[in-house]
């Protein structure tokens, strides 16, 4: 757009309703106002921000109409400071009896030898002289929305720069501003193990007799027409079950508005890239309903914890803490024994993968209520990225990017041999197999002692009578 300074100095961008306009109703969201003036005659330029390289192609080239050269002679003449003088190569300059090299700011000369895409060596030491000097390098401005209906009140932000080219000089061609384009990714979940899930049954065990329920893991990705299952953990003992089973989820990410992008014949459809994880019983007759879930924002991931009696509810974003009083709630987490030093958040976008503890949680009227632990690992990547390192779902071939072994469950079963030998396997590889080892060598001792104590007696009694 055109403008004359100082007649016209002002920029006015607002923001209507599209729905509204499409209805015929006008409805202003809010506006902000810029004084180019102010601008255009500043002595730090903001008039077009400088770029941190020199680029003559790409799409970070150089947009202003001056070249860094010519800008460095004006600032130096406005501000009463002598022109500065170069090397031959270009790669010195002396300004304001200060010398400045472009190895300086250039620390692996190796990569700005493409002259098809960087300028000249002259051209790269003026720019960095300017950036120096403390002159506006290119951003984009967070500006706030105002309605004058509502004065003082914010509407909102809005992201945008602003260039001010004179009539006087040919204008560079507008920079492209294309929507970009949605990245197809891939997301790769390997649900290892759950536990302390309570569980029903649809007889109540006696006393001292553990619940055993046949569990699985059930995964569903935001804008997916089908859920994934995990394979059947049979006769699980008290809500722990063991999966080692990889998920696999395709969709298109829009990284500008950190929204699952869903095709449409007329529109596109953005949805906020939630997996979620539920923990079921097989049987519907028994619980229709998951024992627990876990639902996950890749933008805004809560990072997973390393023990999981720190994978506690204050992780949820949506938690609310249930009242206590005479109605109150029943949360496990109300005083936990140990808690995690910081909870943080990450966006796995970024991150590219973590694994961890996260609570599973079920809704008791309008609460969360924590039910059981997930331990999970999670990794982002692109279709590309995929294509190199291939994936199988579950355990299925390719079994690679990580290998997933077969998971080793307890077992209520001692029909077979095999069964004896899982079983010892799972005990010697759990976390308190000193314990049962200390404990049965304790049991040995005790025996042999006992055993002592008891025939002591009649062998000294025979020693005595001969």
């Amino acid at each position: 757009m055109n403008t004359i300074i100082p007649n016209m100095p002002q920029l006015i961008v607002q923001v209507w309703d599209w729905k509204a306009t499409i209805e015929g109703r006008e409805l202003l969201i809010g506006e902000t106002r810029i004084d180019l003036e102010n601008r255009y005659l500043s002595v730090k330029r903001p008039m077009c921000g400088l770029t941190e390289r020199y680029m003559i192609d790409g799409p970070h080239r150089w947009r202003d109409f001056m070249t860094p050269v010519q800008i460095l002679e004006e600032w130096c003449l406005a501000n009463g400071i002598a022109v500065p003088e170069y090397s031959s190569d270009g790669r010195r300059a002396g300004v304001n009896d200060d010398m400045f090299s472009i190895e300086e700011f250039e620390k692996h000369g190796v990569n700005f030898d493409d002259k098809t895409v960087w300028g000249e060596p002259k051209e790269r030491t003026a720019l960095y002289i300017l950036l120096e000097f403390g002159l506006i390098r290119d951003y984009v401005e967070k500006r706030l929305l105002t309605n004058p209906v509502m004065p003082g009140v914010p509407q909102g932000r809005i992201l945008m720069w602003v260039d001010i080219f004179p009539f006087s000089e040919k204008p560079p061609e507008p920079m492209k501003v294309d929507e970009p384009v949605p990245v197809n990714q891939e997301l790769r979940v390997i649900v290892y193990e759950v536990t302390d899930v309570e569980t029903v049954t649809e007889i109540e065990p006696g006393p001292g007799i553990d619940k055993l329920n046949d569990l699985y893991c059930q995964g569903h990705f935001s804008g997916d027409s089908e859920v994934q299952v995990s394979e059947l953990h049979r006769r699980a003992v008290k809500g722990d079950a063991m999966f080692n089973w990889r998920f696999i989820f395709n969709f298109s990410y829009a990284y500008l508005t950190r929204k699952v992008v869903i095709p449409g014949t007329i529109e596109d459809t953005y949805l906020d890239p939630i997996v979620t994880f539920q923990v079921r019983d097989s049987d519907p007759s028994v619980q229709p309903d998951a024992y627990g879930y876990v639902h996950l924002n890749l933008a805004y991931l809560p990072r997973g914890q390393p023990y999981k009696k720190w994978a506690l509810m204050d992780m949820i974003p949506e938690y609310i803490e249930p009242p206590k009083g005479k109605d109150e709630v029943y949360d496990p987490d109300d005083q936990p024994l140990d808690r995690p030093p910081k909870i943080t958040y990450l966006n796995l976008y970024k991150k590219k993968k973590t694994q961890g503890w996260w609570p599973l949680y079920r809704k008791q009227g309008d609460y969360l209520v924590k039910n059981g632990n997930i331990r999970m690992e999670l990794e982002v990547m692109t279709k590309e990225q995929a294509d190199k390192r291939p994936a199988g779902i579950g355990r299925e071939e390719p079994n690679a990017n990580p290998l997933i072994p077969p998971p080793i469950r307890t077992t209520t079963q001692f029909g077979g041999l095999q069964a004896k030998i899982n079983t010892i396997i799972y005990i010697l590889k759990s976390p308190n197999r000193w314990k049962f080892i200390g404990g049965l060598i304790g049991s040995l001792l005790g025996m042999v002692f006992g055993s002592l104590m008891f025939n002591a007696p009649s062998s000294i009694l025979a020693s005595i009578t001969g």
